[in-house]
């Protein structure tokens, strides 16, 4: 439990020290195919391949993705996303269109103070992304234009897991999860981690409906699918997120 404390203080802490007010986000589309994206009514053309947003604010964004396609007729535009997407300070983004016309982020890099000579400014440090590394790291934020923590790094996580291993009830455990998860944020597949270590399937079904509201990555909650014992309550859990 003195380690689960530490580990809070420090998640904590490092979210407040490393806070930058801008973020960038870079996407891409997976056909060899001019593009352009359109973000809070500003048009961001695509150059060798990718967009490029620099100085996004914090907070929740309108975003459609045009492709454009040469036909005898002239340039042909096609609508290949709207919705909006969550961004928080102090993240690089990358993102892309799926096959299924899901924009998914695919990974996020730090933005960590940089010393010059006119003081500190912010720089790029390197994160992991969820398709690397275990998926230990955060890919989105959860906007409403303030910052919230948006997932674990490698080092807090594993020290929240082996924290949960040493408590021998399972209330206890789930207690811990829901407890970190809340400040710091949680990917999909740190979120199966956590259910699996639940004994009860009722418990994981509790953490699963309390953590997705802190999930980074939406779009990949059917991750913890095979978290769940009884397929009554992955059934419970979707219907509680709207999605059946």
């Amino acid at each position: 439990m003195k380690n689960f404390i530490s580990f809070i203080f420090m998640i904590v802490f490092g979210s407040a020290v490393f806070a930058a007010p801008y973020s960038e986000l870079t996407i891409t589309i997976s056909e060899n195919a001019n593009f352009f994206v359109v973000i809070d009514g500003n048009q961001f053309n695509s150059y060798a391949g990718a967009v490029v947003i620099p100085n996004l604010i914090n907070g929740r964004h309108g975003m459609d993705i045009f492709k454009e396609t040469m036909t005898l007729n002239g340039v042909m535009t096609q609508r290949l996303y709207s919705g909006v997407i969550d961004i928080a300070p102090n993240k690089k983004f990358y993102g892309t269109i799926d096959r299924f016309g899901t924009f998914i982020i695919t990974g996020t890099e730090n933005m960590v103070p940089v010393y010059n000579s006119g003081g500190y400014g912010y720089g790029y440090g390197h994160g992991n992304n969820y398709y690397g590394n275990n998926g230990h790291h955060s890919d989105y934020s959860h906007g409403n234009n303030y910052y919230k923590p948006f997932g674990m790094p490698n080092e807090s996580f594993n020290i929240l897991l082996s924290s949960m291993r040493r408590e021998a009830f399972d209330e206890t455990r789930l207690r811990m999860a829901i407890t970190a998860v809340s400040i710091s944020g949680v990917t999909s597949y740190q979120l199966r981690e956590l259910m699996l270590m639940l004994t009860f399937d009722s418990n994981r079904l509790k953490l699963a409906k309390t953590a997705y509201a802190f999930v980074a990555d939406k779009g990949n909650i059917f991750i913890i699918n095979d978290a769940f014992v009884f397929n009554s309550n992955a059934t419970e859990f979707y219907k509680y997120i709207g999605m059946w």
